[in-house]
């Protein structure tokens, strides 16, 4: 993904008052930032193939995407973290769990979910 492949256009739908920033990726539709409302601006994303389409105010949907990156963040693993992850996937890629182990195993990953994510 580079800077390139995204293209900004104005335009000037016959359905709106004011003009639109269309926001396209590799030439696809990803989205619309149009301004309404006297002063509000809203972000649109739009799903073509199954024809959904989201309005949003623009300040809350960057509120919630600032968060969820900033969730992920403090979820990243140095480098020394990954290769200890990675050590630990490789010691268990065969891992056969009793019914006991998985009931452990799954009371912890809800115990990290609730950490994480409540």
């Amino acid at each position: 993904m580079s800077k390139e492949d995204w293209r900004r256009v104005i335009s000037y739908p016959p359905d709106k008052e004011e003009p639109v920033a269309e926001i396209y990726y590799k030439d696809e539709f990803w989205a619309e930032i149009n301004y309404e409302d006297h002063g509000s601006f809203f972000v649109c994303f739009c799903n073509i193939d199954e024809g959904n389409y989201w309005e949003l105010p623009y300040d809350e949907a960057m509120e919630v995407l600032e968060e969820a990156k900033n969730r992920l963040k403090k979820l990243q693993r140095t480098p020394e973290q990954q290769a200890e992850h990675d050590a630990w996937v490789e010691k268990y890629k065969d891992w056969k769990p009793t019914p006991e182990e998985q009931a452990e195993y799954e009371a912890k990953m809800e115990e990290q979910r609730k950490k994480y994510y409540d």
